[in-house]
């Protein structure tokens, strides 16, 4: 059975993610993004007590006791499970073969970067998980996660499906962009004049960026975010 100061640690992170980050949970809750940092970053330092979790309560409208209670089927993250399919054999009829974006240098030792599609590699998913996204396999692709911008939802080194079909921005839903040749994972808010947000779910450590959408510098995206497996 989990301790209490996991589960409310496991309800606080699905808050956040539902909101759009530490930041954002720290606004919710009138406190500054490194005081919420201290209880459900990465690391936390501290644990969340009995007033905290009363007062995150009732900022989110949520009934007394709801951070002491395990809601794990009403998870976002419950949606995600496990898709992936371990076999190195032709795809059977309810599988597929997604192509995978990566980084690549341009030159040998040059240090620059570009995004690139496929290159051979693979990762074999579920036809059934994207009916239920309402993907087609056609706009279906996949990355790895790499950083730890968008801890705790994505973590470093995590497989995600990325529907190519949906590049129009809905606000706080997470994306896959190819900017400036690196492969970046961010949820993205429109702001007028053609810019964008860009937030990292770890605001502590990577601070929300603006940049524009237009010129030959702006972060290009490659699709939607609609799923990712993280290991322990």
């Amino acid at each position: 059975m989990k301790e209490i100061a996991e589960i409310r640690l496991e309800n606080a992170r699905t808050l956040a993610s539902q909101v759009g980050g530490t930041g954002a949970f720290a606004a919710k809750i009138d406190r500054e993004p490194t005081q919420a940092s201290r209880f459900m970053g990465k690391s936390p330092s501290k644990n969340i007590g009995d007033r905290m979790a009363r007062h995150i309560e009732a900022c989110f409208g949520k009934p007394k006791g709801w951070m002491d209670t395990e809601h794990s089927r009403n998870n976002e993250l419950v949606l995600h499970e496990t898709e992936i399919v371990e076999d190195e054999g032709p795809a059977g009829p309810d599988e597929v073969d997604l192509p995978c974006f990566r980084e690549v240098e341009f030159d040998m030792g040059s240090g620059r970067t570009q995004v690139v599609e496929n290159g051979g590699h693979t990762m074999r998913f579920s036809l059934a998980r994207l009916s239920r996204a309402g993907v087609n396999p056609g706009n279906a692709a996949c990355a790895t996660a790499v950083g730890t911008s968008m801890e705790p939802t994505i973590n470093d080194g995590s497989p995600v499906a990325i529907d190519k079909g949906t590049t129009h921005i809905i606000d706080g839903k997470i994306y896959a962009l190819d900017h400036g040749g690196m492969l970046r994972i961010k949820r993205l808010y429109r702001l007028p004049l053609g810019n964008v947000r860009l937030v990292s779910d770890n605001e502590v450590e990577h601070p929300e960026e603006v940049h524009s959408l237009m010129g030959p510098d702006a972060p290009r995206i490659i699709g939607r975010v609609f799923w990712w497996e993280n290991f322990d």
